[in-house]
C-alpha cells in the first residue's frame, strides 16, 4: 500500500509529546560531582560568549569576507567583524543581480515619470490659462506630481502603466491578443478558466464591438495583459464577459452553464462597479451593462445605465496623450451612437453629447481597416476572417447618426417648431445623400462578390434603411396626405432592408448575433409592408405574409441567446392579427419556450423590451405636429426630391384604399370570432 503523505511526515503530536515530557532534576542528571557542575557553567558561558558576538543586525548581503568564513554579517561599510579582526583584504559588498535590476527599474521609472511630469507642466504653460498660477508654484519647490495632479492630467501613477503612446488598432486576434497567459482572477473573480474568457472574449469582438464600437480594443487588451488599470478594470471585464455569454450557443459538450455565467458576471458588475468614479473604462462599463440590460429585455433599465454613461462624459479629465485621445474617441463616439439608436427606436429625442462628431478620416484608419475580422462562434472555429474595415464603419456611422439625432429631433421633440413637408424632404435629402457617398468598400452591395459583406457593414446599410422607414411611415396613413408620392420610396427601402436581412445577414451569419436594435428594425420594416403593402408585388420582393413569417423566424434565431427577441416576436404576431394577415402554419412552433407556464407575454414584458406597450411609431403624436400645408407642400416641392406622382391610371404600389381599410378591419372582426 502506497505510503501517505501525512504518514512520512514526523508527526506534530509525537512531538508535542516529547516537548511536554517532564525532564529529570539537575541533581539526578549530573549528580554530585561539584566538578561537573564547573564544567558545564563553564560550558554556558563559552555559548553564552559566543552568542554575544552575532551581529545586532544581520544582513542578508553579506561582505566578501563574512562569506568566505560563512560567518554573519551586519552590513555595514565596514562591518563589524571586518573593523574588529585584521583582515588583508577590503570590505567589499557585492550587490545581487536581482537588487540591481530592482534598482535600475526604479530609477528608471522615476526619471520617465519625471519627464513625463515635466512634459505636462511645459505642455501646460503653452496652452493653459493658469499659467500664473503654475510658476507660482514652481517657485515655492511645490512638486512637480503635485502640480500635475493640480493640473488634472495624467499623474505619475498613471504614468507607470500608461499605455503605448502610438495608437493602436486591431480587431481581435488570438495570436495577436491572447490573453491566456494571465489568471483569470486577475480581472475577474467569477471562473479562472481562461480559455473560456478567450471564448468569451471572441464572441464580444466578434459581434459586439464592430456594431458599438465603445473603447479601443488594442488599448484595452494591452492594459488586460499589463495589469494596468489605464484602459481595463475589472467592472469592464465582468460586464464584457456578461454580453458574451448571450452569444454563446449552448452545446451538449459545455461544462458551464453559460445562461448561469452571465448572471454572475452580471452580479459582479454591479457589486465593483463605483458610479461616482470619473475613469473612461467606468463609462464604458454602463454603456456595455445597457447592452447587456437591452439584450435581457430590461430596457428601463438599460436607459438608465445609458444615461449616467453619457452624464459621465464631462466629468472625464481629458488627458493630451495619444493613447487617452485614442480611447476617448472611441468612446464618445459609441456612446453617442447608442443614444441615438436608442432614441429611434424608442421615439425620443436624443440627448445632446457636447464632443466632436469623430467623424473624420484618421492617421491609423488604413491599419484598423486591413485588421482582421473573424467569423468566430464557438470553442476552436476554424473561423474565416477577412479585414474589418472598422474603422470606414465606425466613420460613416458616425455621419449617419448624426442625421438620425436630428430626424428623431424633428419627430419627438415637444419644443421645435411644427414640422413642414420641407422639414422631412430635406432630412429624406440628406439620408439619400449619405448613402450615395458610401465608400465602395462597404456601400457596394451588388458587386460585393470577392467576400462576405461583414455584419457590422450590413447592420449600417439596415440603419439606414430603418431611418428612412420611420422618417417617411408617418405620411402613408396622414389624412388627405397623397400617398402615391411616397409609396415607391417606402416600398424599395423596406424591400431593400428585408433583402439585407434575408439575403445576406441571414444567409451568411443567421440572425443569432444580430444586435438589439437591428431586431427593431426587422419589427419596423415587417410592419410597414404588412399594414400597407400586404399583396407586395411581382417579383423576388416580400409581401405581407412572407414579411410576418420572415420576422418571427429571424427573432426565433435571436431568441437563442437574447430574451428580449420573445417579447419582440410576441408583438410581432400581435400585428400580423391585427392587420388579418395569415398566421404561418405552425405559430406556436415559432413561438420562444418560455420558463413560465403563462402562455403569451404580457404588457410589462412589452414595456421591458422597448420602454413602451408597443414597438409601433406613435404616428398619431407626430401626426399632430405636422403643418396643415403638409399635403400640398409635398405636391409643390416633392419633384425635386425624387417624389413623383404615379403617371395618369397607373394603380398605387399597395397601400389600400379607405374601402379596403373597411374590409379588412371587417376580417378582422370575423378571425376573432373564429378564434373564440
Amino acid at each position: 500500500m502506497p505510503a501517505n503523505f501525512r504518514k512520512i511526515r514526523p508527526s506534530f503530536g509525537d512531538a508535542s509529546a516529547l516537548a511536554s515530557t517532564p525532564s529529570r532534576s539537575a541533581s539526578e542528571s549530573t549528580g554530585s560531582d561539584p566538578r561537573r557542575n564547573l564544567a558545564i557553567a563553564e560550558g554556558s558561558a563559552a555559548a553564552s560568549s559566543k552568542r554575544r558576538r552575532v551581529p545586532e543586525s544581520v544582513t542578508h548581503n553579506a561582505c566578501l569576507n563574512c562569506k568566505k568564513a560563512r560567518t554573519k554579517c551586519d552590513g555595514k561599510k565596514p562591518c563589524k567583524r571586518c573593523a574588529t579582526r585584521v583582515e588583508t583584504s577590503e570590505c567589499i559588498y557585492e550587490i545581487h543581480i536581482k537588487h540591481v535590476k530592482e534598482e535600475l527599474v526604479k530609477q528608471i521609472k522615476e526619471l520617465r515619470a519625471k519627464d513625463h511630469s515635466t512634459e505636462q507642466i511645459l505642455h501646460a504653460l503653452s496652452t493653459d490659462k493658469k499659467v500664473p498660477e503654475i510658476l507660482d508654484r514652481l517657485k515655492n519647490g511645490v512638486a512637480y506630481e503635485t502640480i500635475v495632479e493640480w493640473l488634472g492630467r495624467s499623474t505619475v501613477e498613471d504614468y507607470e502603466t500608461m499605455s503605448p503612446r502610438e495608437s493602436q488598432h486591431s480587431t481581435f486576434e488570438p495570436e495577436d491578443h491572447e490573453m491566456s497567459g494571465l489568471p483569470a482572477t486577475s480581472w475577474t473573480p467569477i471562473i479562472s478558466d481562461s480559455a473560456i474568457l478567450d471564448h468569451l472574449f471572441q464572441l464580444y469582438f466578434a459581434w459586439v464591438h464592430p456594431v458599438h464600437t465603445l473603447f479601443s480594443e488594442g488599448h484595452f487588451v494591452d492594459s488586460y495583459k499589463r495589469q494596468s488599470k489605464n484602459y481595463c478594470s475589472s467592472a469592464l471585464v465582468n460586464a464584457i464577459c456578461a454580453m458574451a455569454c448571450h452569444l454563446h450557443t449552448a452545446a451538449e459538450s459545455d461544462e458551464v452553464d453559460f445562461e448561469q455565467l452571465a448572471g454572475e458576471f452580471n452580479d459582479a458588475v454591479r457589486t465593483t462597479i463605483n458610479s461616482s468614479d470619473r475613469s473612461i473604462t467606468t463609462i464604458q462599463t454602463f454603456a456595455v451593462l445597457f447592452l447587456v440590460d437591452c439584450a435581457r429585455g430590461n430596457a428601463l433599465r438599460a436607459s438608465s445605465y445609458l444615461q449616467v454613461a453619457t452624464d459621465s462624459l464631462s466629468t472625464v479629465a481629458y488627458q493630451e496623450v495619444a493613447s487617452f485621445v485614442d480611447v476617448w474617441k472611441n468612446t464618445v463616439r459609441g456612446v453617442r451612437n447608442l443614444n441615438i439608436e436608442w432614441a429611434q427606436i424608442t421615439f425620443q429625442v436624443p440627448p445632446t453629447v457636447h464632443s466632436a462628431i469623430y467623424d473624420g478620416i484618421e492617421e491609423n484608419d488604413d491599419k484598423l481597416d486591413d485588421a482582421k475580422w473573424y467569423f468566430y462562434r464557438y470553442v476552436n472555429d476554424k473561423c474565416p476572417a477577412w479585414p474589418g474595415l472598422l474603422a470606414t464603419t465606425n466613420r460613416e456611422k458616425a455621419k449617419l447618426t448624426a442625421i438620425i439625432q436630428d430626424v428623431s429631433t424633428m419627430m419627438y421633440s415637444q419644443r421645435t417648431s411644427q414640422i413642414s413637408a420641407r422639414h422631412v424632404m430635406q432630412q429624406y435629402g440628406r439620408l439619400v445623400a449619405w448613402r450615395d457617398e458610401l465608400p465602395v468598400s462597404i456601400g457596394n452591395v451588388e458587386d460585393n462578390n470577392s467576400q462576405a459583406l461583414l455584419p457590422h457593414v450590413l447592420s449600417l446599410l439596415i440603419l439606414y434603411t430603418h431611418a428612412v422607414i420611420q422618417l417617411l411611415r408617418p405620411l402613408l396613413d396622414y389624412q388627405g396626405f397623397h400617398s402615391q408620392l411616397i409609396e415607391e420610396t417606402i416600398w424599395n427601402h423596406a424591400q431593400q432592408g428585408l433583402f439585407l436581412l434575408d439575403k445576406h445577414y441571414r444567409t451568411q451569419y443567421t440572425c443569432r448575433y444580430q444586435p438589439v436594435p437591428q431586431m427593431f428594425a426587422i419589427l419596423h420594416l415587417c410592419d410597414t409592408i404588412a399594414r400597407f403593402f400586404p399583396g407586395g408585388v411581382e417579383g423576388s420582393s416580400k409581401d405581407g405574409p412572407e414579411a410576418i413569417q420572415f420576422g418571427i423566424e429571424a427573432l426565433l434565431e435571436s431568441s437563442m441567446g437574447f430574451p428580449v427577441a420573445g417579447p419582440l416576436q410576441e408583438m410581432l404576431l400581435k400585428t400580423a392579427t391585427e392587420c388579418s394577415i395569415r398566421l404561418p402554419p405552425n405559430p406556436t412552433g415559432l413561438m420562444i419556450p418560455q420558463n413560465t407556464p403563462r402562455q403569451t407575454y404580457r404588457i410589462d414584458d412589452f414595456i421591458n423590451a422597448c420602454t413602451r406597450p408597443s414597438y409601433c411609431q406613435p404616428v398619431h403624436e407626430i401626426h399632430l405636429r405636422y403643418l396643415p400645408s403638409m399635403s400640398a407642400d409635398f405636391v409643390t416641392d416633392g419633384a425635386s426630391f425624387g417624389f413623383l406622382h404615379p403617371a395618369a391610371g397607373v394603380r398605387s404600389l399597395g397601400v389600400p384604399l379607405t374601402e379596403e381599410r373597411g374590409a379588412q378591419s371587417v376580417m378582422r372582426i370575423r378571425n376573432l370570432l373564429n378564434i373564440s
